[in-house]
């Protein structure tokens, strides 16, 4: 593909043994499993700050793929509820 079709990679993990995840050049309009986590990562945590034009300027995608996005994918919470009395262990 042609250089001005593909941006470069902006996150990547960290002691990915077998290269999967090491992707350098991502086409326009689209984002890399590592990048919508951080995408989602970052809109949950500070939505007013990253905003959906903001998030599409940046990775180079369509506001309206950007607002489905951020609409119809959620990350995970986990959250742990203690017992309610000692006698019970928590697992």
């Amino acid at each position: 593909k042609n250089e001005e079709e593909c941006r470069p990679c902006k996150s990547r993990v960290v002691g990915n043994p077998y290269g999967i995840l090491d992707i350098k050049d991502i086409p326009k309009g689209k984002l890399s499993i590592v990048e919508a986590l951080t995408v989602l990562n970052n809109y949950k945590h500070s939505p007013k700050s990253w905003t959906p034009n903001k998030i599409a300027q940046e990775y180079s995608l369509d506001l309206k793929d950007t607002k489905a996005l951020l609409e119809f994918f959620i990350l995970f919470d986990v959250k742990i509820i203690p017992p309610k009395t000692e006698d019970k262990k928590q697992i």
